[in-house]
């Protein structure tokens, strides 16, 4: 479908810039000085995964994708054939074994209860897999303790071949010393064990901020334009949401506007009605607190937010008797904006957006 064509059916949609894309995988390759596993999961934060991995995979030579679930990777080894290794970062349920190992995904092994369901399934149908080996250094969320014995754990599971070996960071876009820590209780995991498979510790804000010492990087946030914390890398904004003006009136000083009348007139005003809402994925939040950029001027958002609509004020807008473009997210309104007005972050913020707002892509 055309973007004419796209626009005829709602004027509000996302342009998804491959191009710069392009430029943030360069980034992560250069800082890091390794080559990546590009993190795709929740639907490629928002921006749409199939695409992503397949320009990825296609131009820029990406040869590893991350995803959360069991489906993400079906779909993406669906789309990018067999050759592309597709890592399953997550927890994946002991009835999906079967989806996991045909589809040749990459499981993560974190402790021996998951490594045990896994062998077994590889025993009972005389297979080997791929798996990569998960250390907790710190987050506490999954992973082998760093004291695990890893020669007994081959010799224990003999159907795995560890292909990859991990950690994550928890903290490194607000606390390097403790990064640091981590980094020092894997990169000594490493040496005590002889690892020679690959190795990844380092997140977006890890390699903007961390030496890398491992073979490979796993940057997610990042590909998309945005860092938390860090200003100094030159990454360029991925997704840019646009609509129009759909309706415009006039009101009085002391009439109210939307739901639950919370926004006043102090004056004569211009009322431009939008059609994106919180089904989109434009907070509730930012009722009376945002704003949108209309013909160069930034145009505050009035009373609540509806479902499908929001209300934004035009007075000093010049409109010469044209229902205007509208930007509602990009360089100059950015999801680190949306995420301060929400309390929360670019990466919920980006993964809100829902599947209403149709992406056009342009490379």
């Amino acid at each position: 479908m055309t973007q004419k064509k796209i626009e005829s059916l709602r004027p509000t949609y996302a342009l998804i810039d491959l191009k710069s894309f392009a430029h943030n995988i360069e980034q992560a390759r250069s800082l890091s000085g390794t080559d990546i596993i590009a993190i795709i999961k929740a639907d490629g934060y928002g921006h749409g995964a199939l695409k992503m991995a397949e320009y990825a995979w296609r131009n820029c030579g990406v040869k590893r994708f991350g995803v959360a679930t069991v489906l993400e990777g079906m779909i993406l080894r669906e789309h990018l054939g067999r050759e592309p290794m597709i890592f399953l970062l997550g927890y994946v349920d002991q009835f999906l074994h079967e989806e996991l190992f045909s589809n040749n995904l990459i499981p993560a092994v974190f402790d021996d209860e998951i490594a045990s369901a896994y062998h077994s399934y590889l025993v009972k149908h005389d297979r080997t897999a791929d798996i990569t080996l998960k250390i907790d250094t710190g987050m506490h969320r999954l992973g082998y303790q760093p004291d695990m014995d890893y020669y007994s754990f081959t010799v224990k599971y003999p159907r795995f071949r560890v292909c990859h070996v991990m950690s994550h960071l928890s903290s490194s876009d607000t606390d390097l010393e403790y990064s640091n820590h981590q980094k020092e209780l894997f990169s000594a995991f490493i040496k005590k064990n002889h690892i020679k498979s690959n190795t990844s510790l380092l997140n977006s804000s890890g390699i903007a901020n961390i030496k890398n010492e491992f073979s490979l990087a796993r940057p997610g946030i990042m590909l998309y334009g945005y860092l938390y914390g860090n200003n100094e890398v030159a990454l360029k904004k991925v997704m840019r949401i646009y609509s129009k003006v759909v309706h415009i009136k006039r009101i009085k000083s002391g009439e109210t506007v939307s739901y639950n009348r919370r926004f006043t007139a102090d004056r004569e005003m211009t009322v431009g009605v939008v059609p994106i809402g919180y089904a989109d994925g434009y907070s509730r939040r930012f009722s009376n607190r945002a704003e949108m950029r209309v013909n160069g001027v930034n145009c505050p958002v009035l009373g609540t937010v509806c479902m499908d609509m929001t209300m934004i004020d035009l007075t000093n807008v010049p409109l010469n008797g044209m229902y205007p473009e509208v930007e509602i997210l990009g360089d100059n309104i950015t999801a680190d904006k949306w995420a301060e007005l929400a309390d929360t972050i670019s990466y919920e913020v980006l993964c809100g957006i829902s599947d209403r707002i149709p992406r056009i892509y342009k490379d």
